[in-house]
């Protein structure tokens, strides 16, 4: 029996500038069958991590409660940060706050359905925090379950262009022999070949030629489906985009050196890195030195805009009085290919990133590229060839995948889009 299906598909990391008949002909042909989203925005931090849980609970981190990529939980004497992408992470969040997300997700909403498909190449933590609470049929390298997280064999899909060809299969086979009501596929590329090479190289080129022919293939299960009498809303984009890098700055060695902390990787003042911004978390005594370090990033010529965490509510993040928020300088002018976009980025310590990052891409600050993701919607109620210029946001894809399954759109941030052009 058919029923309305809402299939996602996410292409991390790609810019919209890079939608071409000559590097991406499917994407510019879905283009031209659906609507696009000229100014789709992301969120701050412009990182996967966090991203995933707003695309999946349709809410900003500081109603879902993932601050970023890297968390600093607090510990004796100050913080300690953690990598949001690692494993033993879950675990680890699950303890400090006893709880996960603070919003469902599309899974749980959709449970009482036909269920949730969700296929992920990037990192285990982006992968679970799109499924927060177990209620979706996951494939991933590190865990894949049914729901309720009973135990899947697992799939051998590394991160890149190999672990993608596997789940892209893995998921054209299960939407096409159990069409859930919503299904999902992130992709790492071509976000991982823009991290270590030039934006714009022929790497770069290649692996969007890689990733074009995937969206290919899910635009045509989507047609099968349409075929056996299925509403399918497809929605194809990106979580954040990239900007290439200037210089690399370890930005917790620099407050060290300016003797804002009490030894090297002392936990009083930590650098919660999230690419090309971070938090900087104060503990204890450090706490008093908050303004004095705030306005001394504001003499370095790498440091960009300066938030104290107590306004970053404005941006959709946590506020706190601990905090300080760092956007890393933005320059004019283009990388060696002549792709438009620069920004410094931000290590904790280390001192030999510069040379390998230069010219690659970064994401996670406030830059205007790395800010803006990909989207182009087809089906029901998006015109063929229509151009939005109203902002979007990547928050807005879930209440849009409600609307389209007649589902409630109560507890979000976001706005089920429209395609009536801006």
């Amino acid at each position: 029996m058919s029923h309305p299906i809402v299939v996602t598909m996410i292409c991390d990391g790609h810019r919209p500038d890079f939608v071409s008949e000559a590097t991406t002909p499917q994407m510019a042909r879905l283009r031209q069958a659906g609507t696009w989203f000229a100014d789709h925005r992301g969120i701050f931090p412009s990182a996967t991590r966090a991203s995933s849980a707003s695309i999946a609970t349709g809410c900003w981190p500081v109603s879902h409660g993932l601050r970023g990529n890297s968390v600093a939980l607090p510990s004796a004497g100050g913080h300690h940060v953690h990598d949001a992408g690692m494993p033993e992470f879950f675990d680890t969040y699950r303890q400090h706050f006893g709880r996960l997300l603070m919003r469902p997700s599309l899974s749980a909403r959709v449970s009482g359905l036909h269920g949730a498909l969700l296929c992920s190449n990037v990192s285990p933590g982006a992968a679970w925090f799109h499924d927060a609470d177990g209620h979706a049929e996951l494939y991933h390298r590190e865990l894949s379950y049914r729901p309720g997280r009973e135990p899947l064999p697992a799939i051998d899909a590394p991160a890149g262009a190999k672990g993608d060809a596997v789940l892209t299969e893995q998921f054209i086979t299960t939407l096409l022999e159990r069409p859930p009501s919503v299904a999902t596929l992130w992709l790492s590329e071509p976000d991982k070949t823009m991290h270590a090479f030039p934006l714009g190289s022929p790497q770069h080129l290649a692996a969007l030629r890689v990733v074009d022919g995937h969206v290919g293939a899910v635009a045509g299960a989507v047609e099968r489906l349409r075929d056996r009498g299925h509403e399918v809303l497809l929605m194809v984009g990106s979580d954040h985009g990239h900007e290439s890098v200037t210089e690399t700055v370890p930005v917790e060695r620099r407050l060290f050196e300016a003797g804002f902390k009490a030894e090297l990787e002392s936990p009083d003042v930590v650098v919660a890195c999230q690419g090309t911004s971070a938090f900087i978390h104060f503990g204890g005594d450090a706490l008093a030195r908050r303004d004095e370090v705030a306005d001394w990033l504001g003499q370095q010529s790498w440091a960009g805009r300066i938030m104290r965490g107590e306004d970053l509510a404005a941006l959709g993040q946590i506020p706190a009085s601990d905090v300080l928020a760092l956007d890393m300088a933005k320059s004019p002018g283009s990388n060696r290919n002549g792709v438009p976009g620069l920004t410094a980025m931000a290590v904790r310590f280390s001192e030999t990133e510069d040379a390998v990052r230069r010219d690659c891409g970064m994401h996670g600050g406030l830059g205007r590229y790395e800010t803006n993701p990909t989207l182009i919607a087809v089906g029901n109620g998006f015109a063929a060839g229509s151009v939005v210029t109203m902002q979007s946001r990547i928050i807005d894809l879930a209440p849009t995948a409600l609307r389209h399954l007649g589902l409630p759109q109560d507890g979000l941030d976001g706005v089920a889009l429209v395609a009536s052009p801006g």
